[in-house]
């Protein structure tokens, strides 16, 4: 697996760094004939499609609908060739503003909780967002500034993936700086993961081969928690320092708002690591991956010093099923909180103050609640650009492990067919 994936980092790294400087000196004559050659190919496999359907006699039913429905699409396509080549520059520019509306409502949750700051957050939203309306409205008359940027991040990304992969392999370690692949793509890759696990026949072999790489006692464990349905394909995460688990959630169910996104901002702490574990893959049917790291006494006092701040923030909150004691019921339905301290006896807690007080799934969520403890501890081990989520941060740890000399000296696999090795 470890060989794999030493490959992969420096092919993609290779294809990457090829196709910024194609892109790059191509520029927008290169893309249009590419985008030509890609329309007429359409045109093609749809009317293959087609014939290949039709020589079997169909009937007149939506599948043969379908079919020329698609040639149809593809000819308008081709025909008006000149607005389908700024279908990229629309995607960029639609991805840009959902980026806008992600800072801007950051920035309100900020100034709602009375908080210092935010003005970052806003600066950030309005730049994607006069980005994104420029794009938009004029996709082809920018078409080469998009070719430019697009050509200089994949060079950037491309260096990325082959300083990995020669770190990876001892030659040398280098500076920390790394260019993340797109947020998108990032929050997908712990499910991604878990697809592949799951293809494996023999699943408990695969976790047996990535279980440990050095047997080292570690002094922080951030977990990422995935499932196979809902938002646990974007994953979750929790940190482990001590034996204390800290997580924070949107885990007050009378506050949750429009599906979930939005509710009031929930920490709980439980020392029974073990059972929270069992729980999580019984409960919620999850797959967890644990990564461990080793730490200086300087980073450690750091970390302590991070969490007793947050700690300072908040005011014990007890859910209602607590005071009611529901969850000791027969046939009483409960929410996860409930099921969570049955199992664990998981304190709950909510924020006085700061913007931490109302959750929020694309901003004030668990990630950054988590990097408050670990990024500025670990400042020389961890650097980040961009958005980060469960995927950011297993797309490092898993690069960091497979390293020599890198502070990740652990990396476990828990799902329900090694359940019994808890």
């Amino acid at each position: 697996m470890e060989k794999y994936n030493e490959k992969a980092y420096l092919l993609i790294g290779l294809i990457m760094l090829i196709f910024g400087i194609v892109i790059l000196i191509g520029s927008v004559n290169l893309y249009i004939s590419v985008a030509n050659i890609v329309l007429i190919l359409m045109v093609l496999i749809t009317i293959k499609d087609l014939f290949s359907l039709l020589i079997k006699k169909p009937k007149l039913d939506i599948k043969l609908l379908s079919k020329v429905f698609n040639v149809f699409l593809a000819f308008l396509a081709y025909s008006f060739s000149e607005y389908a080549i700024a279908i990229v520059p629309i995607i960029f520019s639609i991805y840009a503003i959902l980026n806008a509306i992600v800072y801007i409502i950051n920035f309100v949750i900020i100034k709602l909780n009375k908080s210092k700051g935010g003005f970052k957050e806003l600066f950030k939203g309005l730049l994607y967002l006069t980005i994104g309306i420029t794009f938009l409205f004029s996709p082809i008359v920018h078409l080469n500034d998009l070719l430019t940027i697009l050509g200089i991040y994949s060079i950037l990304l491309g260096f990325t993936f082959i300083i990995d992969y020669l770190e990876i392999n001892h030659y040398f370690r280098l500076f920390k700086f790394r260019i993340s692949l797109p947020s998108i793509i990032e929050a997908l890759i712990p499910f991604g993961v878990l697809q592949r696990i799951n293809k494996i026949i023999n699943e408990e072999e695969y976790i047996k081969e990535e279980y440990n790489k050095k047997e080292e006692k570690t002094d922080l464990e951030i977990i990422i928690h995935v499932t196979n349905a809902g938002y646990g394909r974007l994953g979750h995460m929790d940190i482990c320092y001590k034996g204390e688990v800290i997580s924070f959630g949107n885990y007050d169910k009378d506050t949750r708002k429009f599906y979930q996104l939005f509710g009031s901002g929930v920490i709980f702490t439980t020392y029974n690591k073990n059972d929270y574990i069992k729980f999580s893959i019984k409960d919620q049917k999850k797959t967890l991956f644990i990564f461990g790291l080793k730490l200086t006494d300087k980073e450690q006092k750091k970390i302590e010093h991070n969490i007793e701040k947050i700690k300072e923030e908040l005011k014990p909150w007890e859910p209602t099923f607590v005071k009611e004691k529901s969850f000791f019921k027969k046939n009483k339905k409960v929410d996860y909180s409930a099921r969570l301290y049955k199992a664990t006896r998981a304190k709950f807690y909510k924020f006085k103050r700061t913007k931490y007080r109302m959750y929020f799934i694309l901003g004030n969520n668990c990630v950054t609640m988590a990097n408050r403890i670990i990024n500025k501890a670990l400042k020389d081990s961890f650097k980040f650009y961009g958005v980060m989520t469960p995927g950011t941060y297993y797309d490092y740890l898993q690069r960091e492990y497979l390293k020599k000399n890198s502070k990740v000296v652990s990396k476990k696999i828990y799902s329900k067919n090694n359940i019994n090795k808890i």
